[in-house]
């Protein structure tokens, strides 16, 4: 074979491997992207519609407030039926790194249900924690032992004081916003360092922390994600004194961010509170965000939903609530559709998992409000004989 005839062997041999190269990247550029998985919307509102119902759905609208309290502004989020009248206060105590804005489905589920839901971040450095020194260090042994002190928690409780102190003055005079708010009944709800806080208000011994002097009567407290540690008293020397209605959320995968406290921690404060209207909403498989409600884009149920009308806006038009012939509780039935094939393993990261255990913690936690804030009878029922067969695999309502 002559030097020429090597050269064209050659040069194609290299043309063709080049041609396979080329061919491999163009058709690996126009390959479809694996699709995202989505919510299985009949499975999500087969479970809604045959849970707790309310008997009622007003509309809502948001008004944005500042207020100056101990010479700092706090932004304000409050959520209310339009319909003129008198509501039940809910107060929102968010967790690490969440603003105001924090909790948005279960809020908006609470108000369209009658209440009047007031939101705030006690302390700038609760909702700026992740973009601090120790958070950039990956040093969240010393968040924890930062936020959950004696002192900061002294420092949240004392700030709700005085955001109370501001609502008993203004509420009386019809300032915009607050003409709604019925502070003869009130319920505080918490997430994380929040939780702490309501289970202080609830009557937790922690150490060094005064239990919250409220100029308030409280009727009721949820703790999401509640906190609990060995250090101080012990366990059944902390909850002995908590008296008031509480309802406790977490789940069998309920490990926060800041680490250093095993999920099965967070069974403590309902284990070691004295008996008598106490509840448990152990959840299956739900991460610390979820059972927080953390924002991940709008929920499946809220999309569209034009019965809940937002605004930004002081002036809260009036709206009217519907299905005041509906009842309060719908009959569960064993046959909880395909909730039943729920994953722990997954930690209900999908979509569906998330929107399933939304629904349940929306719907336990305004039976909840409803039966002790509102004093409603058949909500009560709910809870202790239709919740559990409901909820199926999602989780356990345990009560005491």
């Amino acid at each position: 074979m002559n030097t020429n005839s090597f050269n064209i062997f050659a040069y194609l041999r290299l043309y063709l491997i080049l041609g396979t190269v080329l061919s491999t990247v163009l058709m690996g550029g126009c390959a479809s992207p694996a699709k995202q998985p989505k919510v299985d919307k009949t499975k999500v509102e087969q479970l809604a519609t045959r849970g707790y119902d309310s008997g009622i759905e007003y509309a809502t609208s948001i008004t944005k407030l500042s207020w100056n309290i101990k010479n700092e502004y706090r932004q304000i989020t409050i959520v209310q039926p339009n319909r003129e009248g008198k509501y039940p206060l809910v107060i929102y105590l968010p967790g690490l790194g969440e603003s105001s804005d924090a909790g948005v489905d279960m809020r908006n589920a609470w108000a369209r249900s009658g209440y009047v839901i007031l939101s705030f971040q006690s302390l700038e450095d609760d909702e700026n924690v992740w973009s601090s020194k120790a958070a950039r260090n990956a040093d969240f042994a010393y968040i924890r032992h930062e936020r959950y002190s004696s002192e900061v928690i002294s420092e949240r409780l004392d700030i709700l004081t005085k955001v109370i102190g501001y609502l008993k003055q203004h509420v009386v005079s019809g300032e915009a916003g607050l003409q709604r708010m019925d502070l003869s009944h009130i319920a505080i709800v918490g997430f994380d360092v929040g939780a702490s806080s309501a289970m202080v208000i609830a009557g937790e011994d922690y150490p060094s922390v005064s239990n919250a002097d409220l100029p308030v009567h409280v009727d009721g407290v949820i703790a999401l994600s509640p906190y609990a540690d060995f250090s101080g008293s012990a366990l059944d020397v902390r909850y002995r004194n908590i008296n008031l209605p509480v309802l406790s959320i977490t789940s069998d995968a309920d490990g926060d961010i800041h680490g250093g406290v095993p999920p099965s921690l967070h069974q403590a404060p309902f284990q070691y509170m004295p008996p008598g209207n106490k509840y448990l909403l152990l959840l299956a498989g739900a991460s610390h965000s979820v059972i927080g409600n953390e924002d991940t884009g709008k929920s499946t149920l809220a999309e569209g939903d034009s019965k809940s009308q937002q605004t930004e806006s002081g002036n809260t038009g009036e709206g009217s609530g519907s299905g005041g012939g509906r009842r309060h509780g719908k009959k569960a039935s064993n046959s909880g559709g395909d909730s039943g094939s729920f994953s722990q393993r997954e930690g209900g990261s999908s979509p569906t998992q998330r929107a399933l255990i939304e629904v349940a913690i929306e719907q336990v936690t305004t039976a909840f409000l409803n039966a002790y804030i509102k004093n409603d009878k058949f909500s009560l029922e709910w809870l202790n004989k239709d919740a559990q067969p409901w909820l199926n695999k999602i989780g356990q309502l345990k009560e005491k």
